[in-house]
């Protein structure tokens, strides 16, 4: 007679999970990426690339700054670089954004340099973005449509480069390039027509051929040009004179 307990020993549970082992999971998975980058390197080939914001540049003269060609694969393109190939070769290009569309576009989305401000540099002026960026030489005439920026160390220039600091001057020159960046952004190109950074704790501008701006220390520079405005607004035509906008909320006007 069989043992009862044989029986039940050998009884499989029906809740007792089974083990199994897939040995081939690993080459499936190796397949499967090799089969994605065929498909990639061999249906997602660059065949258009579009370039947006161009003004000063032609297309043909970004792509080619770029160094993005047809034929290349999408995905592989790198980005960061080709940006940077188009910023060191074409000066007026303050920043370049790229961006793909599937299956074979690439869109260069580029921002150009505009002259904000300028700067003596030895016996000549240059002109600089708002990021600081120096553009070229101008002529004393052309300064007039621009900030003229004073008070702040500069020995030499170049098309392309970016102001460098004198030693100790290197939170003057941050508060510089905020300065210009407010004055692009909220289109006040022509209206400022000087800047004066020889008080790091307190600069100037002037402001509308009325104003002279205090600004006081480097601290929120957007909201301080935002009551510089709100205050003008609620002045009239005819007046003129010193705008305190360095503390808290207030704007404090001295009339000439």
């Amino acid at each position: 007679m069989a043992n009862t307990n044989d029986y039940y020993r050998k009884r499989e549970d029906p809740y007792k999970p089974k083990l199994t082992r897939n040995v081939n999971r690993p080459l499936t998975f190796f397949l499967v990426i090799v089969a994605l980058i065929f498909i990639m390197s061999v249906f997602f080939k660059v065949s258009r690339i579009e370039v947006k914001g161009n003004s000063i540049y032609t297309a043909e003269e970004v792509i080619k700054a770029s160094g993005i060609e047809k034929g290349d694969n999408l995905f592989f393109i790198n980005g960061i670089a080709a940006g940077s190939r188009i910023a060191v070769k074409l000066p007026y290009v303050d920043s370049v954004q790229i961006n793909r569309g599937l299956p074979n576009l690439v869109i260069i989305e580029i921002t150009e340099s505009k002259a904000v401000g300028c700067v003596r540099v030895g016996d000549e002026l240059w002109s600089v973005s708002s990021s600081g960026k120096f553009l070229s030489s101008i002529s004393q005439s052309d300064s007039e449509h621009i900030a003229v920026i004073s008070g702040i160390n500069v020995s030499e220039a170049a098309t392309g480069e970016y102001i460098k600091a004198a030693s100790g001057e290197e939170n003057k020159l941050a508060y510089l390039t905020d300065i210009l960046y407010q004055v692009q952004a909220r289109g006040l190109v022509g209206k400022v027509a000087a800047i004066d950074m020889s008080d790091a704790a307190n600069p100037t501008l002037e402001y509308d051929s009325r104003f002279l701006v205090k600004l006081g220390a480097m601290d929120n520079t957007e909201y301080k040009f935002g009551k510089m405005l709100s205050a003008v607004s609620q002045l009239s035509a005819d007046d003129a004179g010193t705008l305190d906008v360095s503390t808290g909320d207030k704007v404090v006007f001295n009339p000439n």
